[in-house]
């Protein structure tokens, strides 16, 4: 057991030393083509032995990594040009637009056409600001086309800017990692299959669990550098600069001299904004939530204009929206009476129900009373 132990130390140092060494020697190596490379072979001893021995020879170099020829069609250094690095690319635009929904679509068939996707998008209000966000990949070979294509939509352009990071170098690693991880499992399965004892088998099988861990690890990483570049991330922030308006009044009956509170919905534009109400009776206000009082009888149109920072405006009317009453109202009168009389009515239909629920209760106590009054009579 012990021996089985020292085994996988040492296989596991030089998987580590092998890895840690292998980044510094992969261009030398890729440009000469020096040898290739056999794990480190372990050897069972004679039948009648139960623990396997380790040779004395020592292990060769790593493999040479065979990367991609250059355009010239050498072997050498393959991402000696920038076309040929790996490199992450992400753009970020902050846009002011005309109409929100409709920038979120073109943006998204922009994506699409050039072989894209959507990954997210939503709208939603800030306060009083219409705005809306969309995350799309696309192709790195359209990064620039589209995020042009993109900025091109807006009214106003707040900000943009690019990142881009160079992953080449961990790519290439990872890649020299894999390789020996997969080598150090062919070795352990060599070492179990020649175990015969249970604590042997056991401490093997943690040791491939280990490695098997470390080579999914590293393999996911390497596909997520490879979706990563060849794909480009771009990212938009948008706020409408379409000014919509909407007004709304807190009663639209209210009597001679009551006073009406209104209220302005905005959204979109460039703030602060200004505002211009107009109530129909050559009353006005610059107030956001005005409140104004109707000096007589009749239906009002109301009028709101509203005025960003840029000077773009836009308004709403509302024909006959507030219908004012006077002082005294026949109608309002009568309708006044008939509830009245609907509460007197429901008060003496309550008085009824409750005598006749207690109707027998009154018989009684009445003939009760009777017989008490004769029976004095009798007594005197």
């Amino acid at each position: 057991m012990k021996k089985l132990a020292l085994i996988l130390t040492i296989l596991l140092v030089l998987a580590s030393a092998i890895g840690c060494g292998a980044a510094t020697r992969i261009n030398d190596q890729a440009s000469t083509g020096e040898g290739t490379v056999s794990a480190p072979s372990f050897s069972v001893g004679s039948p009648g032995s139960t623990r396997p021995t380790v040779p004395s020879t020592t292990p060769a170099p790593p493999p040479a990594i065979q990367l991609p020829p250059t355009e010239a069609g050498s072997s050498g250094d393959a991402f000696a040009g920038d076309t040929d690095r790996l490199i992450i690319r992400t753009g970020n635009l902050a846009l002011v637009v005309e109409d929100v929904a409709q920038t979120i679509d073109l943006i998204s068939k922009i994506a699409t056409d050039t072989g894209g996707f959507v990954v997210n998008s939503q709208s939603y209000h800030i306060g009083e600001s219409l705005r809306g966000t969309i995350t799309v990949r696309v192709p790195s070979e359209t990064f620039e086309t589209a995020m042009a294509s993109i900025a091109g939509l807006a009214v106003d352009v707040r900000s943009e800017t690019t990142n881009s990071q160079d992953v080449t170098e961990e790519f290439v690693d990872l890649q020299a990692r894999l390789k020996n991880l997969e080598a150090t499992e062919q070795q352990l399965l060599v070492i179990m299959a020649k175990a015969e004892k249970v604590e042997d088998v056991l401490a093997v099988q943690r040791e491939l669990t280990n490695t098997r861990a470390q080579i999914e690890q590293t393999k996911g990483r390497i596909q997520f550098l490879e979706r990563s570049t060849s794909t480009s991330l771009i990212q938009v922030d948008l706020e409408q600069s379409r000014l919509e308006v909407k007004l709304t009044a807190g009663t639209l009956n209210p009597r001679v001299g009551q006073r009406v509170q209104f209220f302005a919905e905005v959204s979109g534009g460039f703030q602060p904004y200004s505002y211009e109400w107009d109530f129909g009776d050559k009353g006005k206000s610059t107030l956001a939530n005005p409140t104004h009082d109707f000096k007589s009888a009749g239906d009002y149109t109301v009028i709101l204009k509203v005025t960003d920072d840029r000077g773009n405006t836009a308004t709403e009317t509302r024909e006959d929206y507030v219908s004012v009453t006077g002082g005294w109202n026949p109608g309002s009168v009568a309708r006044t009476a008939w509830r009245g009389l609907e509460v007197f009515g429901q008060g003496l239909v309550n008085v009824l129900i409750w005598l006749g629920i207690f109707s027998p209760m009154w018989i009684i106590g009445g003939i009760l009373a009777w017989w008490l009054i004769r029976r004095r009579k009798k007594a005197r």
